[in-house]
């Protein structure tokens, strides 16, 4: 996904949140405003939502209103989360960019911010690796898709290693660092495999697998 170009802090009271605060000591455009100012704003695609979810449960129950209703308006990312009642493997299947938890370190809730402005998502890796072996245990099941197996005969032999760490959860500076390429050769790459792959971010290109070989990720396609 491209960068956002700006932080929608939504929060409870008019007083400027901590992560206002902290967006802006990086230089982060920042605009917050109230639940209320919220639900009667119309939000532009370039910016990014954070949604402050304190004391509230999101898993297989469901999802609340005020949440949906936030997604629908544009990308979100939760954030004051508690890390007993948000499961993040469920967040991200949902399609949210990333959880910030309550007793996130500062240096962590920087990085989190730095990332998902610049339309990278804010996951642990093993929980992005669950989302891919799970996903592949379904075309196991389910069969193959010719159609996805000739998109996968599109991607060079760079792009497959990309989309192997994107797999992994690394982030774009450490797959630059990881193949000893620069980060904007690597956002190159990925503008190229959301086109072949037909994927718009990361989260529809790890569900782009359900429909491919699940071979693509062996040493043999890879290499």
């Amino acid at each position: 996904m491209d960068p956002f170009n700006r932080l929608v802090v939504i929060t409870d009271r008019e007083k400027t949140s901590n992560l206002s605060l902290l967006a802006e000591s990086v230089h982060i455009k920042v605009e917050q405003m109230t639940r209320s100012e919220f639900e009667q704003k119309s939000i532009r695609s370039n910016l990014l939502i954070a949604f402050p979810f304190v004391g509230r449960q999101l898993g297989k129950r469901g999802i609340p209103d005020e949440l949906m209703q936030c997604m629908a308006k544009g990308a979100t990312f939760l954030y004051q989360a508690e890390r007993s009642l948000v499961d993040p493997s469920f967040s991200l299947n949902i399609g949210l960019r990333g959880v910030v938890y309550r007793d996130e370190q500062l240096d962590r809730v920087l990085n989190a911010l730095k990332a998902m402005m610049a339309g990278e998502l804010y996951y642990p890796r093993t929980v992005m690796s669950g989302m891919v072996d799970e996903v592949l245990q379904q075309r196991f099941k389910q069969g193959f898709n010719t159609d996805a197996l000739s998109a996968i005969q599109l991607l060079t032999r760079q792009e497959k290693r990309i989309i192997q760490l994107v797999a992994e959860g690394s982030r774009n500076k450490e797959i630059a660092l990881a193949l000893n390429i620069s980060a904007h050769t690597v956002k190159a790459h990925l503008s190229s495999i959301f086109r072949k792959t037909k994927s718009r971010n990361r989260v529809e290109l790890l569900r782009w697998i359900q429909q491919s070989n699940p071979a693509y990720t062996s040493d043999s396609v890879i290499n």
